[in-house]
């Protein structure tokens, strides 16, 4: 009962924290299909960050909670399907496939960048830092499959 306690709470803090990018700039994510969505870097970046989110905000979970969390975020922002999501997440893992691991690492940097917010010194360096990470992992390569580049 507990982890589902956890679960929902995960996926509610993923959700705030990329509603705020998903619809950044002019049209947002509007008009994106889900195929738009499943890039190597983007599905590295927000699997991870899901992840990291929700181990920093719930504690330890168990696998199959993680991983529910992450195909229920990453379905409610993309479209893919959770089965496809999590086929295509141990595929490019197994693979080491470069792209995903540099949303991996971006998404570690994001998360870091989003402890620095609470600091007033550090605030707006912060939010800057984490819209170029978002805009390099996420947000020019959906800009790039719909054409806008």
């Amino acid at each position: 009962m507990f982890e589902l306690v956890k679960m929902r709470r995960a996926r509610r803090l993923a959700h705030a924290t990329l509603e705020p990018f998903l619809h950044r700039g002019a049209s947002g994510s509007d008009g994106l299909q889900a195929g738009d969505w499943l890039h190597p870097q983007i599905i590295g970046f927000l699997a991870t960050l899901v992840t990291l989110l929700a181990q920093r905000a719930c504690g330890p979970m168990r696998d199959h909670t993680l991983a529910a969390v992450q195909s229920d975020v990453l379905n409610a922002v993309t479209g893919i399907g959770p089965e496809l999501i999590g086929e295509e997440i141990c595929l490019w893992s197994s693979r080491g496939d470069p792209a995903f691991t540099a949303g991996v690492v971006g998404a570690a940097a994001f998360l870091e960048a989003m402890s620095g917010i609470g600091e007033t010194d550090g605030a707006e360096t912060a939010d800057a830092t984490l819209i170029l990470l978002w805009d390099e992992h996420v947000g020019h390569l959906l800009a790039r499959s719909q054409g806008r580049l």
